[in-house]
């Protein structure tokens, strides 16, 4: 009889061994999805702060006096929050010479890092990327131009500059300076390079 009872617990015993492996098993389960669900619907109430974008986004440069040099804006900035780049979309560039607008630049996109300040500007399918000289007395076509700290730029891309009245210069690619007068100086072109003189 003894042995019955003891044959009887170890039967008992082994069936509750997986019984209860069950069990554990599919409270974990239901645990895990309870704190997955909790997690996204955290996630849809507070998104990711990795990324900020901001409606009519601008950057500037000053100088020692508090004098602005250059102004961006576009109409919207999408920033990284760790590299501090920023996405720009419907991009102008204004530079200044004291209070005097010198030059302005236009783009349907860009780039710029909110702390080297350096600045892309991109051309799309329709629009290059476009800058112009005070009254007119310039203009410089290209499909991306590059804007540096101490005012040097490259151009890349298809770049036409003309000299309304005294010049037009084509080539791939340019490099040169904006002098304190915002006006375009030391400039250097290569690849496929033609040049018109006169009336254009």
């Amino acid at each position: 009889m003894r042995d019955k009872i003891r044959g009887i617990l170890k039967f008992v015993v082994a069936l509750a061994i997986p019984s209860l492996l069950i069990y554990f098993w599919v409270s974990a389960q239901k645990m895990a999805e309870v704190a997955v669900k909790d997690f996204k619907e955290e996630k849809n109430a507070h998104p990711d702060q990795t990324a900020t974008t901001v409606t009519n986004y601008e950057l500037k440069e000053v100088d020692d006096a508090n004098t602005v040099k250059w102004h961006l804006q576009a109409k919207s900035g999408k920033m990284q929050a760790e590299t501090k780049d920023v996405a720009l979309s419907e991009v102008k560039v204004e530079y200044f010479d004291g209070p005097k607008l010198k030059m302005r630049m236009s783009a349907p996109l860009g780039w710029a890092n909110e702390s080297t300040r350096l600045v892309q500007l991109q051309s799309d399918d329709k629009n290059h990327v476009i800058c112009e000289g005070e009254e007119g007395k310039s203009r410089m076509e290209a499909s991306k131009v590059e804007l540096t700290k101490d005012n040097s730029f490259r151009a890349m891309g298809g770049v036409n500059i003309l000299w309304p009245g005294v010049a037009k210069v084509t080539g791939d690619n340019a490099v040169g300076h904006l002098d304190k007068g915002a006006q375009l100086e030391k400039i250097k072109i290569v690849g496929n390079t033609h040049s018109f003189m006169g009336h254009m």
